[in-house]
C-alpha cells in the first residue's frame, strides 16, 4: 500500500548544509542525553524490584504481584492522565506524526513531559509495551524545541525532528543506520541528499552517549546462524507470509480497541488495560514489559513449541488490548517480540520436519522480528537494517528480506491492512458516538 507524502519537500540549499549539521550535532547529544535518562530510569527501577537485579525478571513475580503490578501502573498513569486536558497527554509516534503533518513539526514540551512519565510508568508495570515508540517521541520533541527556541523556519524544524528521531532510534537500539532509515521511511517519508546529513550526524552523537553510558556490545548475542540450503528458502517464505498474517490481525486488533473504547474515561481504559494485562500474564509472564529476555530465549531455542504459541496468542492479545485503551507505551518492541516467537515456531517445526536441511530456529527468529516490523510499520529498509544492528548477523540478509518482503505484501495487498500508525489514527478520527468523550 503506498504512502503519501504528507508534509512540504524538506529539501535543503548546499549553504545551510554546515549550519543544519552542527545543529544535528546539539539535537543527537539532547535526545541522546534523553534517551539515556529515559533507559537508565526505566531499568534502575526495574532491577531495583526483581529478583536478582535482572530488569526484565517479571517471571519471578508471584500470582499476586503479577497482577497487581499492571493493574496498580493503569491505576496511577490513568489517574496522572485525568487531570491532564486530552490535547496535552496526546503521545507516541502517532502524535508525532500528526504534529508534522498538522503543525509544522512544532511538538509541545507539554506532551513529551506527559509521554516521559507516562512511558516509565507503563513499560516498569510491566505492561505489554516497548520504549521505542515513547523514545521516538521524546527525540522528536527535543529536536522540535531546538528548532522552536532558535527560531528556525519550518521546513529546518522538520528536519531537526528527523534528527532527534533518529538520534532516539539509535541511543534506543543501539542502531544508528536502522535509526536514520526509520527517521526517513517512517517518519519524512522523504530521502533529500543534503538533509539527509544533519539526520546521520544526529544519530551518530547520540550511539556515542549511549555506548558511553550502556557499552557498544549489540543488543542481542547470537550464533551465526545462516540457511542451510536454497530449498530452505520456501520456509523461509512462508514464515514471512504467517507473519504478515500475524501483522494483519495485530493491525485490526488494536485499531478495533481504540475505536470502540477511545470515547470512554481515560482513568477506567488505562485501570482495565493493568486488569487485562495481570490477568493474561497470569498464563504467560513472558508477554510482561519489553520482552528483549523472551526474544533471547527464542534466538537459542529455550522455549517449547506449545509455550511458544501460547506466549504468541497472549502477547498479541496483551499489547492490541493495551494500546487500544490508550497506554503511553510503543509498539515496536512487541512486533519484534511477536515476530521472534512466531520465527522460532515454524523454525521448529520446520526442523522437525526435515531434520536434514533444516537451520537453527534462532536464525526463523531473528528474520521474524524484522518480518513482523516491517509489516507492521510497513517499513522494510528500516526493519531490515535493524535485524542486522541488533545482531550483527550478515547472514539473515537474504533471507530476512524474502521474509520481510512476503511478510509486508501479505499484510498490505493480501489483506488490505495500512501501516500500524494509519490504521490507529483512522480509528481515532471516526465520527464519535452520542457518549461523552471527556477526560
Amino acid at each position: 500500500m503506498s504512502k503519501k507524502r504528507i508534509f512540504r519537500s524538506t529539501k535543503i540549499k548546499e549553504s545551510e548544509l554546515l549550519r543544519l549539521s552542527c545543529f544535528g550535532i546539539i539535537v543527537g547529544t539532547v535526545s541522546g542525553f534523553v534517551i539515556v535518562l529515559f533507559r537508565f530510569l526505566i531499568e534502575y527501577i526495574q532491577a531495583s524490584m526483581l529478583a536478582g537485579g535482572d530488569p526484565e525478571n517479571y517471571e519471578s513475580l508471584s500470582p499476586l504481584e503479577i497482577f497487581l503490578f499492571p493493574l496498580a501502573g493503569g491505576i496511577l498513569i490513568g489517574a496522572i492522565f485525568h487531570f491532564i486536558p486530552a490535547n496535552k497527554r496526546q503521545v507516541g509516534i502517532g502524535h508525532t506524526l500528526d504534529y508534522l503533518k498538522n503543525h509544522n513539526a512544532r511538538l509541545p514540551f507539554s506532551n513529551a513531559a506527559a509521554q516521559f512519565i507516562g512511558g516509565i510508568v507503563t513499560i516498569v508495570a510491566g505492561h505489554s509495551v516497548g520504549r521505542e515508540g515513547p523514545s521516538v517521541h521524546l527525540g522528536a520533541a527535543s529536536g522540535s524545541l531546538i528548532g522552536q527556541y532558535f527560531k528556525l523556519d519550518n521546513t529546518h524544524i522538520q528536519i531537526l525532528l528527523g534528527c532527534g528521531v533518529s538520534a532516539a532510534i539509535a541511543a534506543s537500539f543501539n542502531t544508528p543506520i536502522a535509526g536514520v532509515i526509520f527517521a526517513l521511511e517512517v517518519i519524512l517519508l522523504e530521502y533529500a541528499v543534503l538533509s539527509i546529513m544533519p539526520i546521520i550526524i544526529s544519530a551518530l552523537a547520540a550511539t556515542l552517549i549511549s555506548h558511553a553510558v550502556f557499552g557498544d556490545a549489540h543488543t542481542f548475542i547470537t550464533s551465526s546462524f545462516a540457511i542451510s540450503s536454497k530449498t530452505e528458502l520456501i520456509s523461509i517464505t512462508t514464515t514471512g507470509i504467517i507473519i504478515g498474517l500475524a501483522a494483519a490481525i495485530f493491525i485490526r486488533s488494536i485499531s478495533g480497541v481504540t475505536k470502540r473504547t477511545k470515547h470512554y474515561s481515560i482513568f477506567w481504559r488505562l485501570t482495565l488495560a493493568g486488569a487485562i494485562t495481570g490477568i493474561l500474564a497470569q498464563a504467560a509472564p513472558e508477554i510482561m514489559s519489553l520482552g528483549y529476555d523472551t526474544i533471547e530465549k527464542t534466538l537459542n531455542t529455550e522455549i517449547l513449541l506449545s509455550s511458544l504459541l501460547l506466549i504468541i496468542i497472549l502477547k498479541i492479545a496483551a499489547t492490541s488490548i493495551g494500546l487500544g485503551l490508550g497506554l503511553p507505551g510503543g509498539l515496536i518492541g512487541p512486533t519484534l517480540v511477536i515476530g521472534a516467537l512466531i520465527g522460532s515456531a515454524v523454525g521448529i517445526i520446520a526442523q522437525n520436519l526435515f531434520p536434514e536441511s533444516a537451520a537453527d530456529p534462532g536464525l526463523y527468529a531473528m528474520i521474524g522480528m524484522g518480518a513482523m516490523m516491517a509489516a507492521t510499520l510497513q517499513a522494510p529498509l528500516a526493519a531490515l537494517m535493524a535485524i542486522f544492528e541488533l545482531t550483527l548477523n550478515a547472514n539473515i540478509v537474504l533471507p530476512g528480506l524474502i521474509a520481510i518482503v512476503a511478510a509486508s505484501l501479505t499484510c498490505s495487498e493480501l489483506f488490505g491492512q495500512p501501516s500500524i500508525f494509519t490504521a490507529i489514527k483512522s480509528a481515532n478520527t471516526t465520527k464519535p458516538s452520542a457518549k461523552d468523550p471527556g477526560n
